[in-house]
């Protein structure tokens, strides 16, 4: 009996010296499922490669610094995905692959999977390139494919079903077959920049009340131009919704989505698509050289330049840049529009050109105009002008 007692108190102790934490299955997991390996592979790359870079240091350097870091590296690894780990996987899911990575096919999945990465990697490589092209062309082309005339139909039936409305010049229109711009698409197409365009929505009222249509308020672009009428659209009346594409504010390619909001509730989904010269920015500038005059005092009188926008588009003075630091500089950075004037005010400053040892001080200025709103992506073009005082 007393045998026996004590045999089930060693067996105890044994399951409990043997017991694992949560922790300790996954460090066991990580060195199981190759994790390990391939981050010992990398330290072995870094390693040599900061070699190469440093010839003069002997090997055996290399070989202590490659234990010493390993193991500080791997510590500080583990401390990064145990947590991770713990948080995507219960404790029965990590027991059950240890004893995957156990077995015979976990084994070999281990040991193949990096000689497959290795052949795979210029594969892969070039296949990301291909993606990566293939969906650049797929945005430059949406809204081109072409629409079949069932589709068209399907389209107008169900458009007239969902809002009450009939669209009567269908073939006038595209559909977004994509999805990305609106439920119907207008495409201008490409334009000579010259002339307004005007795209027309024909509908007809086919609910059973009156339909009144807001002007669109989320899309500000002075480059379009909304009628839809000013009176609701009765019961069984045509209407036509015209949109027009202003040719002095168009530009560039450019694709905007709307709703049109109706007072049955229904918010109708446009696209709007087109593709216009590139604007130059238009300006005038009062003096592109002005005369330098030599410092009675510590500083110059300003020297002034009045620049003034005789284009069509918005610009502002992005940046200036001198060839001397020897001025101080004042301007505007707001949104110079149509007509509008700004100066740019330059300051010699005798204390500059003593510091930098400037024995000539003339003066040139290189400003940089760009069209869009400040601090925003765009794809508008840039015009420099040189200023000089000499």
């Amino acid at each position: 009996m007393v045998k026996t007692i004590y045999l089930v108190i060693l067996t105890f102790l044994s399951i409990q010296g043997n017991a694992q934490t949560i922790e300790e299955k996954i460090e066991q997991l990580i060195e199981r499922d190759g994790t390990i390996s391939t981050i010992e592979k990398q330290i072995t790359q870094t390693i040599k490669f900061q070699k190469k870079s440093n010839l003069v240091i002997h090997d055996n350097y290399w070989t202590a610094l490659k234990n010493k870091v390993s193991k500080k590296s791997i510590d500080e690894f583990k401390l990064i995905v145990i947590p991770i780990y713990s948080q995507n996987y219960t404790e029965s899911e990590i027991d059950s692959l240890i004893t995957f990575f156990n077995s015979k096919t976990g084994k070999l999945i281990t040991q193949k999977q990096p000689l497959l990465l290795d052949q795979m990697s210029l594969g892969l490589m070039q296949w990301s390139e291909n993606l990566n092209s293939y969906i650049i062309e797929e945005i430059e082309n949406k809204g081109k494919n072409d629409t079949s005339a069932n589709e068209i139909e399907k389209f107008a039936t169900e458009f007239k079903t969902k809002y009450g409305l009939q669209i009567l010049n269908m073939n006038d229109l595209a559909i977004d077959q994509e999805n990305n711009i609106g439920d119907l698409l207008v495409d201008f197409g490409k334009t000579d920049g010259k002339e307004d365009l005007t795209k027309v929505i024909r509908i007809k009222n086919n609910s059973n009340k009156e339909i009144t249509f807001e002007k669109p308020t989320l899309l500000n672009s002075p480059a379009l131009k909304f009628d839809w009428g000013n009176a609701p659209v009765k019961v069984g009346e045509t209407r036509d919704l015209k949109i027009t594409l202003i040719a002095e504010q168009a530009e560039n390619r450019n694709y905007a989505s709307f709703p049109i909001n109706s007072s049955n509730g229904n918010k109708i989904q446009i696209g709007i698509k087109y593709e216009a010269p590139t604007k130059e920015i238009s300006f005038e500038i009062s003096e592109n050289k002005l005369k330098y005059k030599k410092l009675k005092k510590d500083v110059s009188k300003p020297y002034v330049f009045v620049l003034k926008n005789t284009g069509k588009k918005d610009f502002h003075i992005y940046d200036i840049k001198m060839n001397k630091a020897i001025a101080y500089i004042n301007y505007s950075k707001e949104v110079l529009k149509p007509n509008q004037k700004t100066e740019i005010r330059i300051i010699i400053s005798k204390e500059l050109i003593d510091k930098y040892t400037i024995n000539d001080p003339r003066l040139k200025l290189k400003v940089d105009l760009k069209k869009g709103n400040m601090d925003s992506f765009s794809n508008y073009s840039n015009e420099t002008i040189e200023l000089s005082i000499e």
